[in-house]
């Protein structure tokens, strides 16, 4: 057959063809319960141990502080790179962890290729990354991390061991109720990934390996005692 034909074939077909109406129609809103994100800790904690998590429970900012300098010290890590200190749930953190000897890699690569190159490579060696964490999902034991300038992702991706701080209070049942509280989550950051433990992957036969693309450790300090407790509830309870 040639293109003319074809074609002729394609503008027969097109008068011809019936095409039903298209009628848009609104997805149905899920009706969510509401939740006491501490009631949430427990199942986060069993959920995130089953993806091959660490998690730490501790009832105060001293104690964090203090389980940070446990993994780094247990890992024989003289460094560390993290995010700004604004943007941790602990202020001072890494004015502390510098204090106790340890040193802060600042996890910003600049643009130009020459500084460029010699950021990655000053981060190339660091074993621990540092961050916090927009949320918790207590369903499948997931991180919701956002990323942007002075909280890059590099921090979250590119050390062995990934140690993540996260506030009770930001625990959600699923990523349902998550995105009904933070609608316009991913429009206000300029990266927003849910992490599911290390990071895995498997050849051809399914064997599983960890730290293949990303951490090889995963560490959740669950930070679960705060004065504004009944406050946050019920936030939550009006979602």
């Amino acid at each position: 057959m040639n293109r003319r034909t074809f074609l002729t074939n394609v503008r027969h077909s097109l008068k011809i063809g019936y095409l039903p109406n298209a009628h848009s129609q609104a997805p149905a809103v899920q009706s969510l319960s509401p939740f006491d994100p501490y009631d949430l800790a427990a199942q986060f904690t069993e959920r995130a141990l089953a993806i091959k998590s660490e998690v730490h429970q501790v009832s105060s900012h001293a104690a964090s502080c203090q389980r940070v300098c446990d993994i780094l010290t247990k890992n024989q890590a003289t460094r560390f790179m993290s995010w700004r200190d604004e943007f941790l749930p602990i202020q001072g953190l890494n004015t502390e962890l510098v204090q106790r000897g340890f040193q802060r890699q600042d996890s910003t690569v600049p643009n130009e290729p020459a500084n460029r190159r010699e950021a990655q490579l000053a981060l190339s060696d660091v074993t621990i990354g540092l961050t916090g964490a927009m949320a918790g999902l207590a369903d499948t034991g997931s991180l919701v991390v956002s990323c942007g300038d002075g909280c890059g992702r590099l921090a979250s991706l590119l050390p062995p061991i990934h140690i993540a701080l996260l506030e009770t209070r930001l625990l959600f049942p699923t990523i349902a109720h998550f995105v009904q509280a933070h609608p316009d989550a991913a429009r206000r950051t300029s990266n927003l990934v849910f992490i599911t433990g290390p990071s895995r992957s498997a050849d051809i036969e399914q064997t599983m390996t960890l730290g293949i693309h990303g951490p090889k450790e995963l560490h959740v300090i669950l930070m679960t005692e705060y004065p504004n407790k009944t406050d946050v509830q019920n936030v939550h309870a009006s979602i």
